[in-house]
């Protein structure tokens, strides 16, 4: 009997180690948002722990402008993006949404004062008619679903980051839509702005990890594993209580269950 005992253990160390792996990952450090990287680093982390296997993140620092170019060129393995057709041909998608869709939740930076504005819409027609200029980064997908619905906006030719202060300004935007998870934290950067109290514009997207396809850290080989991975967390409800960890405070600074929800069409 022992002996069997000892061929089973030993047999189930060897399973365990046949399928375990050390998961090596360059990861960036988006400087321009540190919350977010906290966020992604920890569920990625935890979700490779969690499925029995070792994580080993090798992280830089890099600006935001930077961090896509880098995972094309695979000098980093992996970058959390907004979902889009173009994104899924350009790097391989791992298809688990991971936050929930709160980047599709967008509350708006306005200038100080301007909150009258806002106070009487109720419905998408209301908001369009205030004929409001959004600010956008380049490229972001903002500009195809405020095109979609017929919602004016600017896209920003320079560094994204600069639309707060052109807004505090008073020049070319009138509001700034951000994520509900990214929003409070540059309230605090920008004590100047005021974040607008009665809405949040909601499009259905969510981020994803993307892994890049070639280069000297090229994420591709881990495609299966960390798809295997992430569906776990998402089953788990690792992502579910990631999430309250990080912006449960934020949903409640934010009063979002009071806040009259003006639903947008997503393009395909």
């Amino acid at each position: 009997m022992k002996w069997l005992s000892g061929l089973f253990i030993g047999l189930m160390l060897w399973t365990f180690t046949a399928h375990s792996e050390v998961i090596s990952l360059h990861v960036p450090f988006v400087v321009d948002a540190p919350k977010q990287n906290y966020f992604y680093h920890e569920l990625l982390s935890t979700a490779i722990q969690d499925a029995g296997h070792t994580p080993k993140l090798t992280i830089k620092k890099i600006p935001h402008l930077r961090a896509k170019n880098m995972l094309e060129s695979g000098k980093v393995s992996i970058l959390w993006m907004v979902e889009s057709k173009q994104r899924n041909q350009e790097f391989i998608p791992i298809e688990v949404g991971l936050t929930n869709g709160l980047i599709g939740n967008r509350i708006l930076f306005i200038k100080q004062g301007d909150q009258p504005l806002y106070d009487k819409v109720k419905t998408l027609d209301d908001f369009r008619q205030l004929n409001l200029m959004a600010g956008l980064g380049k490229g972001w997908f903002d500009g195809r679903v405020w095109k979609e619905n017929n919602l004016s906006y600017k896209e920003n030719y320079g560094n994204w980051t600069s639309i707060f202060k052109m807004i505090m300004a008073g020049r070319d935007y009138h509001y700034f839509p951000r994520g509900l998870n990214e929003i409070m934290v540059e309230a605090r950067q920008f004590p100047e702005l005021s974040v607008e109290k009665k809405l949040v514009l909601i499009y259905d997207r969510d981020f994803r990890f993307y892994l890049s396809k070639e280069g000297p850290n090229a994420g591709k080989k881990y495609q299966d594993i960390l798809s295997s991975v992430m569906n776990k967390a998402k089953q788990s409800g690792l992502i579910d209580r990631l999430i309250r960890k990080y912006w449960g405070n934020d949903f409640d600074a934010l009063n979002y269950d009071q806040r009259q929800k003006i639903y947008l069409e997503t393009p395909k």
